[in-house]
């Protein structure tokens, strides 16, 4: 099996040194959009994401229109209901999901606003200056190994 690796290259092929002192092997960045608390508080929105039954959750009540008994939940997952009870709580404790209970039965359904602070993180937007990233950083190409282990 091929292994491919990648050198870093030196700070002599990186770009032009700009006036921090401190060459630059690929795009300059800006600051960060997001401050530390605002991705602090995005984080535990992520951790909460942190199980696959967790992803598939939101999926499937982002997918409904409308609040979801936790008794469909529990048959459409294939799950047990103290699984699918444990993955629910934790993702209303984030912030995700909403329950609210209509008589014995709890409705779960996808907080929205969440859901776009997500989203933020990733920034998609299209009234957002493009920013490109390189594949490799200019002079990696010459400096990558390819091996044949």
């Amino acid at each position: 099996m091929d292994e491919t690796v990648v050198v870093r290259p030196s700070a002599a092929e990186c770009a032009p040194v700009p006036p921090s002192g401190v060459p630059l092997c690929s795009v300059p960045l800006s600051t960060p959009r997001l401050s530390f608390d605002e991705a602090s508080q995005i984080s535990v929105l992520f951790k909460a994401l942190g199980h696959a039954h967790r992803v598939q959750l939101v999926n499937l009540l982002a997918g409904s229109g409308e609040p979801v008994c936790v008794y469909d939940i529990t048959v459409a997952m294939g799950l047990a209901q103290s699984t699918v009870s444990h993955h629910l709580k934790l993702l209303v404790t984030a912030g995700l999901l909403r329950r609210e209970q209509r008589g014995i039965w709890a409705y779960y359904s996808v907080d929205r606003d969440a859901m776009r602070n997500l989203g933020v993180v990733i920034d998609l937007d299209e009234t957002a200056p493009p920013r490109r990233a390189p594949a490799d950083p200019p002079g990696a190409a010459a400096h990558r190994v390819t091996s044949g282990t």
